[in-house]
This record gives structure tokens, sequence and C-alpha cells, in this order.
């Protein structure tokens, strides 16, 4: 088995615990139960538990950020584009709450976790970056009106957190991919020019 196979089966491991037990109540041993690895092959690739964490949560993010690359290099207008990223990541997130515990959790851990609010921060202003400049190219089209591209690229990362937030919570009250939907087709009514 090469290092990468093994990392991996350390990953899906950890994956299946951290959505038995939470991040909290996982612990080490429970990881190396589940990878049938021994404790020193695990340490040997993961120092602790919050390593473990950041990695998993790092192959999301990058997961996320290329699937947006392969939309914004995808054919269609600036709004077919963040609707069509919009539809396919609330099935992604959907999978993923159905896999971790509640995102409030996620949020609990990275409050208090420097490594893991790094991350998140890195991912967002790499997600940022890339609405906005698609929001620029939205508007240099005439697709939309003369806004702060970055204000509404962050308001379009907030929509998405806010939403996702609230159906943790509430996962009966409404669906993710509808309700993520309707939120991004608002704003995006609300940058439609006076012509369209």
């Amino acid at each position: 088995m090469t290092e990468q196979d093994t990392r991996t089966q350390i990953l899906r491991a950890a994956t299946a615990v951290f959505a038995e037990k939470g991040f909290a109540k996982a612990s080490m041993n429970d990881i190396v139960r589940a990878s049938g690895l021994s404790k020193g092959g695990v340490y040997w690739h993961f120092k602790s538990k919050d390593e473990l964490v950041t990695a998993v949560f790092d192959a999301f993010f990058a997961g996320q950020i290329a699937y947006l690359d392969a939309i914004l290099a995808g054919e269609g207008t600036a709004q077919e584009k963040l609707l069509r990223f919009t539809h396919e990541s609330a099935i992604a997130l959907a999978e993923l709450a159905a896999q971790f515990p509640s995102s409030l959790e996620f949020y609990a851990l990275a409050a208090r976790q420097d490594g893991l609010k790094e991350q998140l921060a890195t991912y967002f202003y790499q997600y940022e970056e890339r609405i906005a400049s698609l929001i620029a190219k939205g508007i240099a089209a005439g697709e939309w009106r003369d806004v702060s591209a970055e204000e509404t690229a962050r308001t379009f990362i907030s929509l998405f957190e806010g939403v996702l937030l609230v159906w943790s919570i509430l996962p009966e009250a409404f669906a993710l991919d509808r309700q993520l939907e309707t939120a991004v087709t608002l704003l995006l009514n609300g940058l439609q020019t006076k012509s369209s």
C-alpha cells in the first residue's frame, strides 16, 4: 500500500468516525480502530485529531474550489454559472452534512482551532476571489448593474453559509437545494439592470 493509499484509508476512517460520534466525541483511538492500522501508522500520517479534521475539510474545500473553477471555465452567462454552482454545491453540501456533524459544530471547532480557522479563511478568500471575478464579468457583459464585485461575492458566500447554518438546525423545515437557489436567485434579481 502506498503512502497516499494509507493516508486515504485513514481519512475515510476518520470521516466515518466523525459522522458517527461528532468531532468533539471522536477520539484518535476510535479512528485508529476504524482504520485497521496500527496506532503508530495513523500517528505517522496525522499527529492529532485536529490535524485529521483539517485534512478532511481540506479535501472537501479543494474539491469545491476545483468544481467552481470547472464551472467558471465552462460555457454560459455569469448568471447561469452562478446558478449551476449553487445547485451542484447544494447537493454536495447536503451529502457532506449527511456524513458529518452539524455545521454549527464545525464552526465552533474552527473558532477554537487556529489551523482550521486559517484553512476556512483561506477557502473563503479563494471562493470570494473567483465569485467576484465572475460577478465582474457579468457586470462587464451587461448582465448586471455596476456594483462592488467583492461585496457582492461576500454577500453570495454569506447567503450560502447562513442558509446552511439554519438548515443544520432545522433540516426538516426546508430543502437545502431549493432554499439556496431561492436565496441566490433573489440576490441575482437585485443585480439586474433596469433594462433586464
